[in-house]
């Protein structure tokens, strides 16, 4: 059985690398006593495969990882004997629940109920810096988290009084047929085309309305609704006070071209005329999607 996990990376363990996620995540897997299936040969390892790597110092509510489990044990429901009238070796009423292992697929309880026991299990063995959102089954025809990253969704967040000009030079990029840029590379320096990596370059000034901004996600939200989720649909909260503005990016991403919202913005500040020096005081993954757009949580 495959699943697909959607987490977080919250203070101070956005400086961490993508193999001590990687080892973090085996280690909460065996902490949550989730039974996983290993690879074969002289060094076995779990199954486990992450989406995109975050970048150094980012947050991110929209990470994914897709890991291969086997049969667990989950509780059974009481029987209706239990529900109807007290037990007498439960003393005092209390119905007597057993642990069974139950197979995935045909004959086992529903897989909501394996789902909600891994959600548990996950949440309890990690930390706040770490949350776990939502777990899905994926169907045999999914294709791997991995080869699914066609997009990424990110805000930046920023001075505002650099909200006109960027705005401005946001228009004028995404009036172009053609913007083509220097990227580096570990071994050299290629020339693209950014503007079809560009899907959405949005600029939205906070009012100063004094309106309180979201609160951080929760791991105590209902499954498959995550506060993660509504915060990636709705627009970005007004800041109290003002003095900060938002920029939403949607980039390519993925093997095929994987774009970096530090990127964006450094040709926004070349648009717009902006010393190079001005950098934005956050930026944050919001989701990650396929090549159509629809959620990797939602494939």
């Amino acid at each position: 059985m495959i699943i697909r996990v959607r987490f977080g990376k919250e203070g101070a363990l956005r400086f961490i690398g993508h193999l001590d996620v990687l080892r973090t995540f085996q280690k909460i897997f065996r902490r949550a006593e989730i039974p996983m299936v290993y690879s074969q040969g002289y060094s076995p390892h779990p199954i486990m495969s992450f989406a995109l790597p975050l970048g150094l110092g980012l947050s991110s509510e929209g990470e994914y990882l897709d890991a291969e489990i086997e049969e667990m044990a989950v509780q059974s429901p009481p029987p209706a004997s239990l529900c109807e009238a007290p037990s007498p070796a439960s003393g005092g009423g209390q119905a007597v629940v057993d642990e069974v292992a139950f197979p995935f697929g045909e004959g086992g309880p529903p897989t909501q109920s394996v789902v909600d026991e891994v959600l548990k299990r996950l949440r309890a063995a990690t930390s706040p810096e770490l949350p776990v959102y939502a777990v899905r089954v994926l169907s045999e025809k999914a294709g791997n988290a991995m080869a699914s990253v066609g997009r990424a969704r990110y805000r930046l967040t920023f001075r505002e009084d650099l909200a006109k000009p960027l705005a401005a030079a946001a228009d004028r990029l995404l009036a172009e047929k053609q913007h083509i840029i220097e990227k580096k590379t570990k071994t050299q320096t290629v020339s693209f085309d950014l503007r079809p990596c560009l899907y959405e370059v949005t600029v939205i000034r906070a009012e100063g309305s004094g309106e309180e901004p979201h609160p951080p996600a929760s791991q105590d939200d209902p499954l498959f609704a995550p506060h993660c989720l509504r915060i990636a649909q709705a627009p970005p909260p007004a800041f109290p006070g003002g003095g900060e503005a938002v920029l939403l990016l949607v980039l390519s991403a993925g093997s095929k071209a994987n774009v970096k919202p530090e990127l964006v913005w450094e040709e926004l500040l070349k648009t717009a005329g902006l010393p190079a020096e001005e950098k934005p005081l956050a930026i944050r993954r919001l989701d990650l999607m396929t090549e159509d757009g629809s959620s990797l949580g939602e494939v």
